[in-house]
């Protein structure tokens, strides 16, 4: 078995450590490093279900600066002042996020966003995304709705706790 390795996800950052932990520099969830090889994964035979898409993986939340942890669950999450997610939960004061902003999916075991259309922009680490174009998330990484509400990916614990 080989050791695992947790690296900042802000690019160019220097900082390795052998545990999990945040970066001191960048003050961000450091990521796990992928140490051996990655095998390709081959599609499903056409017409198949699910045909493209490998099983999500589990363990990824929503850390909201109002203090709720939205779970990512296996299917599509839309996002948004009006979504069952956030109504009622603390996004009421927050004007700049849209009804339906953004929808959070699974694409090939990689968790994306895309932003739909939203007034304001939905942004991942203060780059702003084109509407209708998937980008990746990953642990560590700032989704912004608007200009308001920052929310991080936080990945969880077994106990459905942020590492």
């Amino acid at each position: 078995m080989a050791a695992v390795t947790w690296v900042c996800p802000i690019g160019g950052c220097p900082v390795r450590q052998g545990r999990p932990g945040s970066c001191p520099d960048d003050l961000v969830q450091l990521v796990r490093e992928r140490t051996e090889p990655e095998e390709p994964v081959a599609d499903p035979a056409p017409g198949a279900a699910g045909e493209g898409d490998a099983a999500p993986p589990t363990g990824l939340a929503l850390d909201c600066p109002w203090g709720q942890l939205i779970d990512i669950p296996a299917e599509d999450l839309e996002i948004g002042r009006s979504s069952p997610a956030f109504r009622g939960r603390g996004i009421d004061p927050y004007d700049q996020v849209s009804r339906v902003h953004a929808r959070l999916s699974w694409q090939h075991g990689r968790l994306t966003v895309v932003d739909l259309d939203s007034a304001n922009g939905t942004y991942v680490d203060g780059v702003k995304l084109i509407p209708g174009e998937p980008a990746v998330l990953r642990p560590g990484q700032q989704l912004r709705l608007g200009l308001d509400v920052p929310c991080k990916i936080v990945q969880l614990n077994e106990f459905g706790e942020p590492v």
